[in-house]
């Protein structure tokens, strides 16, 4: 009978232990984890971006034509700033500034047509780096621009006006007088889209007609 109820006991006391573990594993905490961070994907863009908006029209007026006729004209003074070009004839001067005129057709609006400017420059810049200088400054004055010609010492780009909203094409120029290496002589040329032939034959007659007056 004792060794019956020890081996009872025995029992009761490995049911007891086993119990135990058991509970213990089921009240065991595992570690939280986490998943790894990962980047969303932006749905939308955080700034909306605008429709670049279409330019306005252009006035309505004759486009310039190729194979005008011209007469020499002249700016500065003697005996060190007095130059010689060629203009077409019939068009009418406006005074820009002391040493700086443009030419345009006497019926022309004042704004939105073509035209040819000449001015007299002193800025210790050799022409490519006036070509440089003037880059800069229309791609920071204005919207839309367009390089469509650069190098040497002509620089040629289209551009949205910012009054009239219109889209513009502009080239310009620089000499330099004989033996000197700095700009003295500069000229652009201005107008709509449709005028672009007329302003090339325009920018190549009166290159050819540029001479310094010794």
């Amino acid at each position: 009978m004792r060794v019956r109820w020890v081996g009872l006991t025995l029992v009761c006391v490995l049911l007891g232990l086993a119990a135990g573990y058991v509970l213990g594993m089921l009240a065991r905490t595992e570690p939280t984890t986490f998943a790894a961070p990962r980047p969303v994907p932006a749905q939308s863009p955080s700034i909306p971006v605008l429709p670049t908006p279409p330019f306005d029209e252009d006035i309505d007026y004759p486009a310039l034509q190729p194979g005008l006729e011209y007469v020499t004209r002249q700016i500065g003074d003697l005996p060190y700033f007095l130059w010689k070009y060629d203009s077409p004839k019939g068009w009418v001067m406006t005074t820009q500034d002391r040493d700086e005129v443009r030419w345009r057709p006497a019926d022309e609006p004042e704004t939105g047509g073509f035209s040819l400017r000449v001015k007299l420059v002193n800025e210790n810049k050799t022409p490519q780096q006036m070509v440089e200088q003037k880059h800069n400054a229309i791609v920071s004055s204005y919207d839309d621009v367009v390089i469509l010609r650069e190098g040497g010492s002509a620089l040629s780009f289209s551009y949205r006006e910012p009054v009239d909203q219109t889209k513009r094409f502009n080239t310009f120029r620089w000499f330099s007088a004989p033996g000197n290496s700095e700009a003295a002589f500069e000229m652009s040329v201005v107008g709509r889209e449709r005028d672009l032939p007329g302003l090339e034959d325009l920018l190549e007659q009166v290159t050819r007609s540029v001479r310094k007056v010794p």
